[in-house]
């Protein structure tokens, strides 16, 4: 899980996406994307709009699932209008606290669901 964290944290597309599924399935506040492509398209959204850092706070593992306490801070990159209904100055920071829960296929990550806590 910690290789997940790492490569989201370093907003680089092609990390990201060799930790997951080409089938990857993500289900967030922004909707579910489905498949490698959207997942990344996500990324970049988010990676364009503000500096995204996830971190990991508790991790418990139980098979092929584990579930994650998580701490996102988003940094706008500059201002935003309306993101989850707030909007943000340049250089302004929200932090989310998270619950994610990564289901592993083989060495990858499958399918990820993230909810506020």
């Amino acid at each position: 899980m910690t290789a997940h964290f790492e490569a989201y944290n370093s907003e680089d597309p092609h990390q990201l996406a060799a930790v997951l599924h080409e089938d990857a399935v993500l289900h967030s506040a922004a909707g579910t994307q489905l498949g490698l492509s959207a997942y990344l398209d996500t990324y970049r959204a988010m990676t364009s709009t503000f500096v995204d850092r996830m971190t990991p706070e508790e991790i418990q593992v139980d098979g092929d699932t584990a579930t994650v306490t998580i701490v996102n801070t988003l940094t706008a990159r500059a201002d935003v209008k309306d993101f989850m209904g707030m909007s943000l100055d340049d250089g302004q920071a929200m932090t989310l606290n998270l619950k994610g829960r990564y289901t592993v296929d083989g060495d990858r990550i499958r399918e990820i669901n993230l909810e506020l806590l």
